[in-house]
């Protein structure tokens, strides 16, 4: 599995269930001043967590395989299969009741948490529902979304083996705090990488482990 970040709450996560590589992106958000998404970036599945300009830039994914009309997307609680690919989406509105979701990935033999642009604690239902998780790509920058402490005290209740802390500073001006106050909260082992590869073997066996993925 290989995890990429486009900025905010977009990453594209690409794995191979199959015979083929399969692809996700999240969050796909419009450029727009200081914000810059990729052009084009070829997917299998388009995966948001709620409306507005911050996830609706479905038009800059292609499909990846031939035979594909389009990425099949995903923007709602619910169970979906693509090419192996499979995501759970679990409602978890933000706190002033605006729709949101969260997600796991199951593929590879890996569980992979994505709680989106969540700004508050997640309930026992919903954490529940969300189950154990290997990885977890979870919001730290503030501003709109969790701020460092509350996103390391969240970390710490889900226990993932890997945390990845998205929507951090990504591009002057932003809005989002940089990683390290997220990083100190969490003092666990760090790996700063472009391109996050890894498989389940790699994981980490004991102490959890931090990656802070820079903007690919």
């Amino acid at each position: 599995m290989i995890i990429t970040w486009n900025g905010a709450g977009s990453i594209v996560l690409t794995a191979k269930p199959g015979q083929a590589d399969v692809s996700l992106v999240t969050n796909p958000f419009e450029t727009e001043g200081v914000w810059k998404f990729p052009k084009q970036i070829a997917a299998s599945m388009v995966i948001r967590t709620h409306d507005g300009d911050a996830t609706s830039n479905i038009d800059a994914v292609v499909p990846e395989h031939d035979g594909e009309k389009s990425p099949f997307v995903v923007d709602h609680a619910g169970e979906y299969e693509v090419c192996g690919m499979f995501a759970t989406g679990i409602s978890a509105p933000k706190k002033d009741g605006t729709p949101h979701t969260i997600y796991r990935f199951d593929v590879e033999g890996m569980h992979v948490g994505f709680l989106g642009a969540i700004d508050r604690a997640l309930s026992t239902k919903e954490q529940e529902a969300l189950g154990a998780v290997d990885i977890l790509l979870v919001p730290a920058g503030g501003n709109d979304v969790l701020g460092a402490s509350a996103a390391a005290e969240l970390v710490t209740q889900i226990e993932p083996r890997v945390a990845i802390p998205i929507y951090i500073n990504a591009f002057e001006g932003d809005g989002y705090a940089e990683s390290a106050a997220f990083v100190r909260e969490i003092g666990a082992p760090v790996e700063t990488v472009a391109r996050y590869k890894i498989t389940r073997a790699a994981l980490p066996e004991e102490d959890m482990a931090v990656v802070v993925l820079t903007r690919g």
